[in-house]
């Protein structure tokens, strides 16, 4: 991005898109981050904002299945309601 500013390449629509796409790539908790991001016009160019903002409506959905499975695999096999159960 610095790269880009300093040679004054106007690429941000499609370095936008490339950065959602690649936070789709990276899973649930990126998306999430580019979501909050995509609200940030303070922070972000509008070509960021609007490249960002594919990600509030146009996400997969993520198999709630697996979502579990995850879940209990990184809470060392305890199932999910009982850890819930717990908090």
């Amino acid at each position: 991005l610095l790269k880009d500013q300093i040679q004054n390449q106007d690429n941000q629509e499609q370095r936008a898109m490339e950065l959602a796409e690649l936070l789709t790539t990276l899973g649930p908790t990126f998306i999430k981050i580019g979501q909050s991001l995509s609200i940030r016009t303070d922070l972000l160019s509008p070509a960021y904002v609007r490249g960002l903002a594919s990600l509030q409506d146009q996400v997969k959905a993520f198999d709630t299945k697996i979502a579990l499975q995850i879940l209990e695999e990184e809470w060392g096999g305890r199932p999910v309601n009982s850890v819930l159960k717990s908090i």
